[in-house]
């Protein structure tokens, strides 16, 4: 029965040893919480599934970076309450607090790089090929848009705008509403997001339409579904960056299958890490043990660690990490080259900081173009993040996009005026529902673009029309767009005034400095018989006829009734006189148009002021016509 006893006591201890467990602790930032401990959740089955000897325990503690020590307080009880035997950090910046403790008690520290940065120094490469001088930047989490910020501190080689999309509650809008009014307009935009998430980004951008030009957009896929991204056919010119699916899972090594969907670069990247971990310490002569440590965490100088000196002549209980000589990490694992002017110093003002090495992955991200083409002809380069990370051109040159203005102009015949309907008015529009503009100054803007090989978009002022200034110093108009930097140039029928030339420059007048002469080809006109009697319109036409009925109408009237006429008064008239029957008043009126006359007058007083009107209206139409005739004919 003792026997027995003793052997199942063997036996426990044998299987307890069998599986050897390895504490990690994790600093990561608090943006990295929920997605880290996502990718830990399916790490460790996936671990568990690999049958390995030992076990991983993991501690994860996000860094405040307080002031009143509390990241100290609680890595203190960490070490005190479970120990740990390496500490991974996944933070943005180092922890020199920290840090300095783990190097005085001996204990392993692996850091990792941010997930963005091969990404970001790829774009940055690309952009640098196309003369890039500024790029908004949209990513898809807050998280990305940190990590952005934090390559932004070393630098990037053009000027930027980091957007994040998950930001709802911006009171300056969505990413789609600052993009539309910025100013002056970004040359280009990238999206950074996986392949699902693109989706939805791609989706707002064309329905908000910032999406007019394609080849100043870049697609940077953070995973290796970008075949996922269903709107091709509409990008179609724009730029993508993809990762290849076979070639990372061969290089981690695990089954193509594995890196389909669910895959993120953070994930293979904790899979790996901990991988060799764990291979290391089966292959370490002593497995390593975690480390407790009883300190006081209530201040940072309670735990400075000591110096460099003291360190290299530290006994060796203090060495723990030794076990680390023993990995060998996968292909998949690179160490991030160091960069000049990087934040993460361990004292500011050390004579000699140490700049600690990254892990990062290493992958190759092909860069390429939306078409209906094989992939083959639409590649352009290919990044490699070994070597430093280095831009492999597979095209002799990447040609930057043309350059865009918005050119504000105003209504001005015929320099600029809007395209209407002949016969209604009504304003045409183009395809995309925006009116059409012509004229001599929009033919010019047309001329321009071909010869200075840049796009354009025709601007009309919201308020007013050339420019004027209120009371409150402030201008309308085209003016107004070029000062508050609307408008990028203005092109206009636009007068020089010293009040504007103190808030624009102005060019010399195109038109007239030049010896232009704008020619106007002579309208072929239609010939006809009566080609004459449109010299005036129908309605003089008919009123010069109503003024001749009623005249004779009113000739025959006073000559009937009037006791002064010749015909009621013959004593004062005994000769014979002319009697305005009702169709000799009408002789009287038409020939009264012609030369000669309408022969003798009316010998009532009433009748001759009627004719003498009559004969001052027949001079003004006949001088009007024979004006305008000879204005018509010319």
């Amino acid at each position: 029965m003792v026997q027995l006893v003793l052997l199942l006591l063997t036996v426990g201890h044998a299987l307890a040893s069998a599986e050897e467990l390895l504490k990690i602790t994790f600093w990561i930032e608090p943006l990295q919480r929920a997605e880290f401990d996502a990718d830990m959740v399916v790490v460790l089955k996936e671990l568990d599934g690999m049958r390995l000897d030992i076990k991983v325990s993991d501690v994860s503690m996000p860094l405040t970076r307080s002031e009143d020590g509390k990241d100290m307080q609680r890595f203190c009880e960490i070490l005190a309450s479970e120990g740990t035997s390496i500490v991974i950090d996944l933070t943005y910046s180092h922890w020199p607090e920290g840090y300095n403790l783990l190097r005085a008690q001996g204990i392993a520290y692996v850091r990792m790089e941010r997930m963005l940065r091969p990404f970001l120094e790829m774009l940055g490469a690309f952009m640098r090929q196309k003369r890039a001088n500024n790029v908004a930047m949209v990513f898809q989490n807050s998280r990305d848009a940190e990590e952005a910020m934090q390559q932004m501190i070393i630098g990037y080689p053009f000027r930027t705008l980091i957007l994040d999309a998950s930001a709802s509650d911006n009171p300056r809008g969505d990413f789609v509403q600052r993009i539309r009014d910025l100013r002056p307009t970004p040359n280009y935009v990238a999206m950074f997001a996986r392949g699902a998430a693109m989706n939805g980004l791609f989706d707002k951008a064309q329905k908000g339409g910032i999406f007019e030009r394609p080849t100043e957009w870049h697609f940077v896929f953070l995973d290796t579904r970008d075949r996922v991204f269903k709107y091709k056919r509409q990008a179609e010119l724009a730029n993508r960056f993809t990762l290849n699916a076979r070639a990372i899972c061969r290089s981690m090594p695990m089954p193509d299958l594995y890196c389909g969907s669910g895959f993120t670069m953070q994930r293979a990247m904790l899979l790996n890490v901990l991988r060799s971990l764990i291979n290391a310490a089966q292959m370490s002569p002593e497995m390593p043990q975690p480390i407790y440590v009883e300190c006081n965490g209530t201040s940072s100088s309670s735990t400075t660690a000591a110096s460099s000196t003291e360190l290299a002549t530290a006994e060796p209980e203090l060495e723990a990490d030794s076990w680390l000589n023993w990995v060998q990490w996968s292909n998949f694992l690179t160490f991030a080259p160091p960069v000049d002017r990087y934040p993460d110093e361990l004292e500011a003002g050390q004579p000699t900081a140490v700049v600690l090495p990254a892990l990062t992955f290493a992958v190759n991200i092909s860069a390429g173009y939306y078409s209906s083409e094989h992939e083959a002809k639409t590649d352009l380069a290919m990044w490699s993040t070994l070597g430093g990370g280095t831009l492999r051109l597979l095209n002799e040159t990447l040609s930057p996009a043309r350059r865009f203005f918005r050119i504000g102009t105003a209504e001005s015949m015929p320099w600029s005026y809007l395209r209407r309907n002949e016969k209604t008015g009504e304003l045409l529009r183009d395809r995309k529902g925006e009116p059409i503009w012509e004229g001599y100054c929009i033919d010019f803007i047309q001329r321009l673009s071909q010869k200075l090989n840049f796009e354009y978009e025709i601007v009309a002022p919201q308020t007013g029309h050339m420019g004027e200034m209120n009371e409150e110093n402030e201008w309308d108009g085209v003016v107004g767009d070029l000062v508050r930097g609307e408008t990028d140039i203005a092109i206009a029928a636009l007068k020089m005034y010293s009040e504007r030339e103190e808030v624009i420059d102005f060019l010399p007048p195109y038109y007239e400095q030049t010896g232009i002469s704008i020619v106007i080809r002579k309208p072929v006109r239609k010939t006809s018989l009566f080609k004459f009697m449109t010299v005036l319109r129908l309605e003089v036409w008919l009123s010069i006829v109503a003024a001749l009925v009623g005249t004779a109408f009113m000739i025959w009237f006073m000559d009937k009734y009037s006791p002064y006429s010749s015909r009621n008064n013959r004593a004062a008239y005994p000769y014979a006189c002319r009697e305005f029957t009702l169709r000799e008043s009408f002789w009287f009126a038409l020939t009264s148009f012609t030369p000669q006359g309408g022969g003798e007058a009316p010998k009532a007083i009433s009748g001759r002021m009627l004719v003498a009107a009559y004969w001052l209206f027949v001079v003004l139409m006949l001088a009007t016509f024979t004006a305008n005739l000879a204005a018509f004919l010319t």
